[in-house]
């Protein structure tokens, strides 16, 4: 069973605990009773709690007695111990005369071993023998040369020259007075001794307190403006109101107010508002905070590619790019152009990095024309993917870092980073996409500082480099120096931050110093990192999509790059899929891509079936079959005319063989089409569609003569509205000829006679002649 100490702390004595300074008032049978300095609230602290809270770091106590403790301070005037003190010589003079009376006590030891009697004075201690030995003490002690006597003829020393018997007996008075105390005894001997230089100079102030209250006046009504109005401004205004108070003073017979310099108006200003107040009265908050804002020394990541920072900046240099290095990007027009001017350009071109932050390592890098998001998604390509090709073809003598996976990502609110393609692909990779707020660069104080040692060590020794900011560098020209395209640049960038950066010591927090290639290999050994995304998971989120019609050979994609697989083929027979699919395709690694198919639920993974595009970008393959088609425009004529002779003759060669052979046609003239078609239509007939079993024509109905498909409806006589034709109808001609072209399309509205409904007879019909009416003409439609 432990037992909790109970301390027996005076009243008034501080306490901090938690980060809250209190006041002990008093002492309970529970605790201690305390009250906030700063809030006012009086809590009671239990013994045991009082123990626990001083183990946390942050706890004080200020216990030391008025009469003791304060003094020293007070002799200082405020300041607690001598480091605080701004003179440094003074600090020095301070630990001189500290070590100087300890030489003195081993003395008077020493001394008083021979002769008990002895004491120390001024002419003991003034003594030859006793200042020589006093000397060699403070030497030792002090760790500085310390001599008896002053050099000869002027000469300079670095050592100090000990004082005579008095000043050194004055001095051991006021350590002896220190050490008698019961509290101090052993501290405080270089704020006792220490002098008080600081305190030197008249202290009275020179201005008159109407002049101060003007100055204030003029700062607040001019100087503390958001529009950063110059202590010149404020001064105007001042002369103004000293003026004015002038005019009443000579009114009153009294002496007039002088106008202060600027330095006072300055040193007044720093009386009233610290350095942060005057900057958010002239700036604002929100500059202020981004300016003076206070950061994070925090340890933020432990395993790579647990927090990895992205950012873009322009690059301050001018560089030659050529057109065909952003020749798979262009439009067919733009190509034409591009190709028909064959010339450098001169581009300010954008610099994107992604870097882990727990070992400082670049895990990916782009220089794009616009910082877009094609060019973020190619950024991270890149930190997925393995860099051996960038390795070998920049020649770079380290290994750059290795494909790992982001599981958190930290940029700002540039129109690259973030946008809807850029965010909907690291959620489909589970990533965290963390954005910052606008203008807090204490959100992401890593990447910022990121960008500035490839500025200094890099770009600042390039040719075209135009500085920091506007008129930088005046005297140089970089238009005219810039010469480098990006092919270059790129791989001059690549070797930098594969084999210089990685090996330079940093000093960042939680780096202390080490090599961030040193960092990057211990944490792979111990914790690890992140792991890569799957291969077809990461084609679908970064790659470039394409739709095409799967076949028997594949998929063809870009117009010449051919992809199959077996498993391709199985899910074109199992879905019956006549349709087109989506193909993903990484642009820097062409030997697989993924393959989306409606109605079937996995990831189909096709191979490459072009072997000699394996080792080539989707930009490269582009570009040389680019460059298979570039042909000079005069060997084209060449050819065209070569070819245009060699059909002409042949087609001449064909004709003489048809005169000499007499050989038949085998292709006829529009003309003689024209007549064909003549003669083949003239005095055709036109077939017309066979009648059901059950029906009959609709020609039919209107027929005077027995059809076995139309009946009689009703039994009475019907009355028909027309004109009787007086000419008798033959008996051998039909009613109707149904094999006249003139009767293709007329309608027979003629309704035969109308009585009451009967069931229709199916009896079989007789052989009695019906009697033969007159074709009535003129016919109306009965309403």
């Amino acid at each position: 069973m432990t037992i909790s100490p109970r301390y027996n702390f005076l009243p008034g004595t501080e306490i901090t605990l938690m980060r809250r300074p209190m006041v002990v008032t008093g002492i309970t049978e529970t605790g201690y009773s305390m009250v906030g300095i700063e809030d006012g609230v009086s809590t009671v602290v239990t013994f045991d709690r009082l123990i626990d809270h001083l183990k946390l770091p942050g706890a004080r106590i200020d216990a030391a007695p008025a009469t003791t403790g304060d003094c020293l301070k007070l002799r200082l005037d405020g300041y607690t111990s001598v480091d605080a003190l701004a003179n440094p010589e003074q600090r020095a003079l301070a630990r001189f005369h500290a070590a100087m009376c300890e030489a003195v006590d081993i003395y008077i030891a020493l001394q008083q071993e021979e002769n008990p009697t002895f004491k120390p004075s001024i002419r003991a201690l003034g003594k030859d023998k006793a200042r020589d030995f006093i000397a060699k003490q403070t030497t030792l002690l002090l760790g500085v040369p310390v001599r008896t006597k002053c050099a000869r003829g002027g000469e300079k020393t670095n050592g100090r020259i000990l004082y005579q018997g008095r000043t050194i007996m004055d001095h051991y008075r006021k350590y002896m007075a220190l050490q008698q105390e019961e509290d101090t005894a052993g501290y405080g001997a270089q704020e006792a001794l220490a002098p008080l230089w600081h305190k030197r100079g008249n202290r009275t102030p020179r201005l008159c307190l109407r002049v101060r209250e003007l100055m204030t006046e003029a700062w607040e009504m001019i100087g503390l403006d958001i529009k950063k109005t110059g202590i010149s401004n404020v001064m105007d205004q001042l002369e103004i109101l000293i003026h004015e108070e002038n005019r009443g003073r000579k009114r009153n017979d009294l002496p007039p107010l002088m106008v202060p310099s600027e330095r006072t108006l300055g040193l007044h200003r720093d009386m009233l508002v610290t350095p942060t107040e005057y900057m958010i009265a002239t700036e604002g908050k929100r500059e202020t905070k981004r300016k003076r804002g206070r950061g994070s020394t925090d340890v933020r990541a432990l395993t790579i590619g647990e927090l990895c920072g992205m950012d873009e900046q322009k690059i301050s240099m001018v560089a030659s790019a050529k057109h065909k290095g952003f020749w798979h990007t262009l439009s067919q027009d733009e190509k034409g152009a591009y190709e028909a001017a064959d010339e450098y350009i001169r581009k300010r071109l954008h610099f994107l990095i992604l870097y882990d932050v727990a070992s400082r390592m670049p895990l990916a890098w782009i220089i794009t024309e616009n910082p877009n998001a094609e060019a973020t998604l190619a950024l991270l390509r890149m930190a997925t993917r393995d860099k051996t090709r960038e390795e070998r073809r920049y020649g770079c003598m380290n290994k750059a870092a290795q494909a790992c996976g982001v599981q958190f990502l930290r940029n700002d609110n540039g129109t690259g980073l973030r946008n809807r393609a850029v965010i909907g692909a690291l959620m489909g990779l589970d990533s965290i996409n963390g954005i910052t707020r606008t203008y807090s660069p204490t959100d992401r104080a890593h990447d910022e500082r990121f960008f500035g040692t490839p500025e200094s060590r890099f770009f600042k020794v390039m040719p075209g480099y135009t500085g920091r900011r506007p008129g930088d560098i005046p005297g140089y020209d970089a238009i005219k120096n810039g010469v480098v395209d990006v092919e270059m640049l790129y791989g001059m960038l690549t070797r930098y931050l594969v084999d210089e950066y990685p090996f330079e010591r940093n000093y960042g927090v939680g780096m202390g110093g080490r090599r961030p290639w040193d960092v990057y290999e211990g944490i792979n050994r111990t914790r690890g990192q992140v792991k890569v995304p799957d291969p077809n998971v990461r084609r679908v989120h970064l790659g470039w999509e394409v739709s095409a019609t799967p076949t028997d050979d594949g998929i063809r994609v870009f117009g010449g790059i051919w992809f199959n697989s077996d498993q391709l083929q199985v899910a074109r027979e199992e879905n019956i899929f006549n349709g087109k699919v989506k193909v993903f395709v990484d642009p820097d690694d062409l030997r697989l891509a993924t393959v989306v198919m409606p109605g079937e639920p996995d990831l189909i993974e096709v191979d490459l079936q072009m072997t000699v595009f394996a080792d080539m970008t989707l930009g490269e393959v582009l570009q040389l079959m680019a460059e298979y088609r570039r042909e000079d425009p005069e060997v084209t004529e060449i050819y065209h005319d070569r070819l245009m002779e060699v059909k002409t003759r042949r087609f001449a060669d064909i004709s003489s063989i048809s005169v000499e052979h007499d050989l038949p046609r085998s292709y006829t003239t529009i003309e003689e089409c024209k007549a064909m078609a003549k003669a083949v239509f003239a005095g055709a007939r036109v077939v017309r569609s066979k009648t059901l079993p059950g029906t009959t024509s609709p020609d039919a109905i209107t027929k005077t003569g027995q059809d076995a498909g139309a009946f009689e409806i009703g039994g009475g006589a019907s009355v028909i509205d027309g004109t009787v034709n007086e000419k008798p109808v033959a008996p051998d001609s039909a009613p109707c000829d149904q094999g006249s072209d003139d009767k293709l399309g007329e309608r027979h509205d003629v309704h035969p006679e109308a009585g009451p409904v009967a069931a229709p007879s199916h009896k079989a019909p007789t052989n009695k002649t019906p009697a033969k009416l007159v074709r009535p003409t003129n016919i109306k439609e009965l309403k």
